[in-house]
């Protein structure tokens, strides 16, 4: 297949494939267990360290001050945050793609109208609006949580998933009502096709390409907003918050997905890096290797670059030489003038 001979698309599947392999493989092998090592000791039995521990060959990415293990913890997590981020993009994509059609074919007319209406959802945050929804779901009332395991979880994967559907609707629209306009099309219209017959047969063909494109774009913001929502201790499944006055303990996740991991451990930033270090380096390899992704399967089949396009080199005019022959013959003419 031709997609997995271009490299960057071959890292980023690899990455990512890898990474869920992984965490399901491990998770099974300790059973949902995270390893635990609070203190470590010489060969003489004297005391080296303790949690927090700094990475080390013990531990490779660390501790937290409980002293669990930091890979252990965000390889356990890695299947929650990359599925729900896959679900999220996917139901987007899925909601946005037939409205955006349907939108271009039927409603042309009135899309100006429907664009400036939408407009308005650019210039505010998407993480402000599912804050605002999200926090009376997703956090942990005194008395326990409103709404079960399986429906905060829901509820989160529906809240971001039709955030975006407007933006990504009118943006497939605005392309299917261009693509109506192509030279091929008004051909197809001339010899009797209907509306939903140039859909089938010419637009969806020609924009499937730009659907996978969308589809990596929008899971790369998915995680993006995941880790913006665990800044605000909003994490996916819950937060369970501490209720014991005395001991001040951070918030924490049901899954140890990685939007948990950072919102419970931001407050080490300064004195224990490593511990909220670690889950934003996933976050951003992931996204990295989403974009690798993008990248390659945009030369593949369109040939274009999507981010990392080549400067134009800036080259100087040249200056065209005068041809002797050219030169005697102006030459010639101003004996005459």
């Amino acid at each position: 297949m031709m997609l997995f001979k271009n490299p960057l698309f071959l890292i980023g599947f690899i990455f990512v494939a890898g990474l869920l392999l992984t965490s399901f493989i491990y998770t099974a092998a300790v059973d949902n267990e995270v390893y635990q090592i609070y203190h470590i000791y010489d060969e003489n039995k004297e005391l080296i360290d303790s949690a927090p521990i700094a990475p080390r060959k013990e531990s490779w990415l660390g501790t937290d001050k409980l002293g669990y293990d930091m890979l252990s913890k965000v390889l356990i997590g890695a299947k929650f945050t990359v599925i729900a981020a896959l679900l999220i993009a996917l139901l987007r994509m899925a909601l946005s793609i037939p409205l955006g059609l349907m939108l271009g074919a039927y409603f042309s007319r009135g899309q100006k109208y429907i664009n400036s209406v939408v407009d308005a959802f650019h210039f505010i945050p998407l993480t402000i609006i599912a804050l605002y929804l999200l926090t009376p779901v997703l956090r942990q009332q005194p008395e326990g949580f409103v709404y079960s395991f399986m429906e905060r979880m829901t509820i989160e994967v529906v809240v971001l998933t039709i955030l975006t559907v407007p933006i990504l609707a009118v943006l497939i629209g605005n392309e299917t009502r261009e693509l109506f306009k192509a030279e091929y099309v008004i051909s197809s219209k001339t010899l009797g096709g209907s509306r939903r017959h140039i859909l089938i047969k010419h637009i969806i063909p020609s924009l499937k390409d730009r659907f996978f494109i969308l589809f990596g774009q929008q899971l790369v913001q998915t995680l993006i907003v995941m880790a913006h929502l665990g800044i605000f201790n909003l994490y996916f499944g819950g937060t369970i918050l501490s209720n014991d006055q005395l001991a001040s303990d951070p918030p924490r996740s049901f899954t140890n997905e990685w939007s948990g991991l950072i919102g419970g451990s931001k407050q080490f930033i300064q004195w224990a890096p490593w511990i909220p270090l670690t889950p934003i380096m996933c976050f951003a390899l992931t996204i990295l290797a989403v974009t690798f992704m993008v990248e390659g399967f945009s030369r593949v089949t369109t040939g274009r670059p999507v981010y990392f396009k080549k400067k134009k080199k800036k080259t100087m005019p040249t200056i065209k030489k005068q041809h002797p022959i050219e030169k005697s013959q102006f030459d010639f003419l101003d004996k005459f003038m």
